[in-house]
């Protein structure tokens, strides 16, 4: 045993925030083989861990609040089995790395609770990660309803749901979106778990710079896209048009200051985003355009973000970024998955938890001995970091480099576990989701409030301010073409 006790990896399960419980797997081959202690968090979730009455009777975010209290015990209590307090990671996957993500910008919640973390295919950069408290409100007038409650004041409210046997509560309640809610000004005793949407506190500097990993597949939604064999045989031009339609759609509509939807506005941010995922040199080829959704699918929700959490704490912090390349040779482990896929969510746990060393599995299934080496190096680069901040400390012969605002290397999970270059990793879809297409989305949404007003009023748009807004958004597209080009030209040389 180290002589501080053995460094202790914290996880909090994947799944969804409303679900009943959290999806969780057997440890055992990890701390087994690595000598660290794994602690799994168990945690409210659906209407006991995410109610909010939007002041302070239920401020929200129970769930969080009971994770921190299990940071909280670990701190002082590890010691007594053999766990070293001063060296304690936080790990999610999924709405996991939302939490761990959120722990970040926490403050006194969770402050000197851990020392380093993993954000695994999720981020809390995302619009979807957080809701408003205002997002309750007609969830509460449901509630109300359902059970036979008065809706005000809150106190009789809480009082009528606290009667309520807990099961008839979890199964009989509307179908409503729990998650972390945005708590600033909702109680006047509490301090607030989420002062203001994470992204707003990450580029304020607000949070915990602490040693990162972080990282995602190379196809995370892919499963999902396929549902149904609707990307089966490649995807039609129509389709393609039409599900990029659809994210604008939803993007625009959940802009707060967004009354109305103007389909010319809508027009301009699809522009933007067919100019960046469309095929060139054009084509209406099935597979290709398959192709360029999957990726369109995967960089806005999991590349763009990663990144970005990655550029701001790796200016005070160690960081290290992964892209997961690696599916099971195992036949039966890829059953009911397309040939064409690449890895999908939730698959690069198989090797991190070491499957293919599952006693339980052995009688369905027969490992490839590949598969097993490539669990034995993914649970020592995992807990190396935990142990030592740097993941190939010892054990593994790969050269995984810190990650930095001028070099932003990613390491290339797959058979050969190679730094990313330009032919393995592009960024122009990081530049455009995270800096450009923000800009083309705000510019669409404010534009489509102000035409919305001014026809309420009778009032129509001149002819000179729809001339702007055409300028400013041609303004925008130069701007985003000569960057785009700027950076193929430094890719070449």
């Amino acid at each position: 045993m180290p002589t501080d006790g053995y460094s202790v990896l914290v996880t909090f399960p994947t799944g969804d925030f409303d679900g009943d419980t959290p999806f969780t797997l057997n440890p055992f081959q990890m701390v087994f083989k690595q000598k660290i202690i794994v602690v799994t968090v168990a945690y409210r979730l659906g209407i006991f861990g995410f109610f909010t009455s939007m002041d302070g009777e239920a401020p929200g975010n129970f769930g969080l609040m009971d994770q921190s209290a299990a940071l909280l015990w670990i701190k002082r209590n590890i010691r007594l089995f053999n766990g070293n307090e001063g060296s304690v990671t936080i790990m999610g996957h999924g709405t996991g790395a939302v939490c761990v993500g959120l722990h970040l910008t926490s403050g006194d919640w969770t402050d000197d609770m851990f020392h380093k973390a993993i954000l695994m295919s999720g981020s809390l950069l995302l619009d979807s990660s957080v809701r408003t408290a205002k997002q309750y409100a007609s969830s509460l007038d449901e509630l109300a309803t359902a059970f036979g409650c008065f809706r005000r004041p809150t106190t009789k409210l809480m009082d009528c749901l606290r009667r309520v046997d807990a099961q008839i509560l979890a199964e009989n309640s509307p179908p409503i979106d729990w998650g972390p809610v945005i708590d600033q000004g909702l109680s006047n005793t509490t301090t607030p778990f989420i002062p203001d949407h994470p992204n707003m506190l990450v580029h304020q500097g607000k949070l915990r710079r602490v040693p990162l990993l972080i990282g995602h597949t190379d196809m995370e939604e892919v499963l999902e896209l396929t549902m149904g064999d609707m990307l089966e045989h490649g995807l039609g031009a129509e389709m393609f048009d039409t599900l990029l339609g659809d994210v604008v759609m939803s993007d625009l509509a959940e802009m707060e200051f967004n009354e109305t939807l103007c389909g010319g506005n809508m027009d301009i941010v699809m522009e933007a985003v067919q100019y960046q995922y469309k095929p060139y040199p054009p084509t209406t080829e099935p597979l290709a355009l398959r192709r360029k959704y999957i990726e369109f699918a995967t960089e806005r929700k999991y590349v763009a973000p990663t990144i970005e959490l990655a550029m701001h704490m790796s200016q005070q912090a160690d960081t290290f970024v992964y892209r997961f390349d690696i599916k099971p040779r195992t036949a039966a482990a890829l059953k009911d998955v397309p040939e064409w896929v690449g890895v999908p969510h939730n698959f690069e746990l198989i090797f991190l938890w070491g499957l293919p060393y599952w006693l339980a599995l052995a009688d369905q299934m027969q490992w490839d001995s590949a598969d097993k080496r490539v669990a034995d190096i993914v649970m020592t680069l995992w807990a190396n970091f935990a142990k030592f901040t740097n993941p190939t400390q010892v054990g593994v012969y790969i050269r995984w480099e810190k990650f930095t605002v001028t070099e932003p290397g990613v390491l290339i999970i797959d058979r050969s576990f190679n730094m990313s270059d330009h032919t393995t990793m592009s960024f122009d879809a990081v530049k455009f989701w995270n800096h450009y297409y923000p800009s083309v989305i705000n510019f669409a949404a404010q534009c489509c409030n102000a035409t919305y007003n001014g026809a309420e009023r009778g009032a129509p748009l001149s002819g000179s301010l729809v001339a702007g807004l055409l300028l400013a958004n041609l303004i925008l597209l130069q701007s985003f073409v000569h960057l785009h080009s700027r950076t193929h030209v430094a890719s070449r040389t």
